[in-house]
């Protein structure tokens, strides 16, 4: 990883502790440099779970540990994400993810016959080679702009015949920064088909890094992995919906010919919300800031129309969650002056 590209991971909190967001449980367990998160729904579960592995390696995290657990969470998952050491051999970085796979596989809130893997540049090697060694563990793999630490995801995808799950593969079209990650991305995927695995890549448009609505060769699409944001995190969760979870009941016909539309987009004053699906009437809508904060609830009733009116919501970024009995589904909400 590029250092002067990652995001830094600051927490003042010394001690591990447990607190209630938007009706999930967050808990952050001091290790080494930083902290695991462990978040989950609200209840006792099991509740089909992910491991998320980030990106980057000694002092450095790729990615957001904290905001990826509570948006697990917020979508119905118990999940992971596991802080790993600073040592520099991966050796000892692939050990820490098969043992926080154990960690998450011994906890009674997981659902371990629905369990995904994922992770981002390095943790996505890492989560590709866990799922190789453990198939029997794993039910679904996300590998975001993985990595090839010193030649080993090339090694990983000569023999690809353990694998036995679902995969998707997620690259922004202009991370080739730190390396040519799109072309890893496609290597990754043109082998699981070649092995007659099930696999999906989705190549994303050039993402604006900067911000500065200016597309050109400053713009680092590995970033577009560094917080939980669109295109990629509606991508993530339809996958796990759709692909890890049949034992749990999320997987069914009713889900299939769920739509959730939004006009318009960003928006000032109002947006429409408009769910199709003729044999569910009743959902819970609820808009998260980027913090995961709930700042709004409501209950959809007998409609398939909702007014979003913005009364007390800052110019910013959401995230808005609609949800029936085995459907959830999350959107970016954009709010403008």
């Amino acid at each position: 990883m590029n250092t002067n590209k990652i995001v830094p991971l600051i927490i003042g909190l010394c001690t591990a502790y447990s607190i209630s967001l938007s009706q999930i449980t967050l808990d952050s367990i001091p290790d080494d440099s930083g902290y695991t998160y462990i978040a989950s729904p609200a209840g006792t579960g099991p509740f089909p779970s992910v491991l998320y592995n980030h990106g980057g390696f000694g002092q450095n995290v790729g990615g957001d540990l904290r905001g990826t657990a509570v948006a697990l969470a917020q979508a119905g998952y118990f999940a992971r994400c596991e802080k790993r050491t600073t040592a520099i051999p991966i050796a000892i970085h692939l050990q820490e993810v098969e043992a926080a796979l154990d960690a998450l596989l011994a906890d009674p809130r997981c659902d371990t016959a629905c369990v995904t893997i994922m992770g981002f540049s390095r943790g996505g090697y890492l989560t590709l080679e866990t799922a190789k060694q453990n198939p029997g563990k794993v039910h679904g793999i996300i590998a975001m702009a993985p990595a090839n630490p010193i030649g080993l995801l090339s090694s990983l995808v000569t023999d690809v015949s353990s694998i036995d799950d679902p995969a998707l593969i997620l690259v922004a079209n202009n991370d080739t920064f730190q390396d040519q990650h799109v072309m890893l991305a496609q290597m990754v995927y043109d082998s699981l088909l070649a092995g007659g695995k099930t696999a999906t890549i989705n190549i994303y448009p050039d993402y604006d890094s900067n911000s500065d609505s200016i597309l050109n060769s400053s713009d680092d699409g590995h970033e577009l992995f560094f917080v939980v944001q669109d295109p990629y995190w509606t991508d993530v969760i339809n996958f796990l919906n759709s692909n890890s979870c049949i034992s749990t009941g999320l997987n069914n016909a009713d889900k299939e010919i769920i739509m959730v539309e939004i006009y318009s987009n960003p928006f000032s004053e109002s947006a429409t919300l408009r769910i199709t699906n003729p044999l569910i009437t009743n959902w819970e809508f609820k808009i998260f800031n980027v913090f995961g904060s709930e700042v709004k609830k409501e209950i959809i009733r007998n409609s398939s129309e909702f007014l979003i009116r913005n009364r007390n919501l800052a110019e910013g970024i959401y995230f808005i969650q609609i949800k029936s009995e085995n459907f959830i589904q999350n959107k970016k909400l954009v709010v403008i002056r």
